[in-house]
């Protein structure tokens, strides 16, 4: 298993376009495909693909849907920094992008100098928060619950046992599987703001039990026996 902390930190622009987007958290190494039609928005990627190309995508809060089309949209205080890896022009100034996140970070500022926001950020690296044999178990726990778990889409918890398994750091393997975790978005938030490994290793243990929990349930019969039995 890759080592649990990368090499070194992602150095990313002090100010950075803000995208808000409802529903969408953005991890590290993760890529996020996103069409891009609104005035602004497409203001923005002309702007960045000029640019550094780098974009920090926010979760919106709860409530936000009254100030949408407002500057003012209540996000999260921890936002993904990442790069758009590949543009491709659409009819009428619209885009196909695909951008692939980098690093956690905070939101500290925002200005309105465009038609879109802009953010003062600040990259949060990750640290690990117990002692390497401490995570080192974790992490040995997390791979034999993906490896012998049955009750999961097989398909996923191969590519969740291929992620802990290849030439990855932990840090960025367990973000990955997070963000494929079939959740609501402001879990996955939680998983975004957490910095340390250790707890985000015990966070994904935890709701990957539930979830197998929340299968077992929903298909095992009143007469005790499974469907497809």
């Amino acid at each position: 298993m890759a080592p649990a902390m990368a090499d070194g930190q992602a150095v990313i622009p002090r100010s950075t376009p803000l995208f808000p987007l409802p529903g969408v958290v953005l991890f590290p190494q993760m890529l996020l495909p996103l069409h891009i039609f609104e005035p602004r928005y497409r203001d923005m990627i002309a702007d960045a693909l000029q640019g550094d190309r780098i974009i920090a995508v926010a979760l919106l809060r709860p409530g936000f849907e009254p100030y949408y089309y407002t500057r003012h949209a209540p996000v999260y205080d921890v936002a993904g920094v990442g790069r758009v890896v590949a543009a491709e022009p659409a009819e009428e100034g619209k885009f196909n992008i695909l951008v692939q996140g980098i690093t956690r970070a905070r939101v500290l500022a925002e200005s309105t100098q465009r038609s879109y926001r802009i953010a003062r950020v600040e990259a949060i690296p990750p640290e690990c928060g117990a002692s390497p044999e401490v995570v080192q178990e974790r992490a040995e726990a997390l791979l034999e619950l993906v490896s012998n778990e049955p009750r999961l889409d097989l398909c996923r918890v191969r590519r969740w046992r291929e992620l802990l398994s290849n030439d990855l750091t932990l840090t960025d393997a367990i973000d990955l599987i997070a963000a494929e975790l079939p959740v609501e978005a402001e879990l996955r938030q939680c998983f975004l703001d957490e910095r340390r490994v250790a707890e985000r290793l015990s966070m994904l243990i935890e709701q990957i039990k539930t979830l197998s929990a929340v299968v077992q349930t929903r298909f095992r019969m009143p007469n005790g026996r499974w469907c497809g039995n």
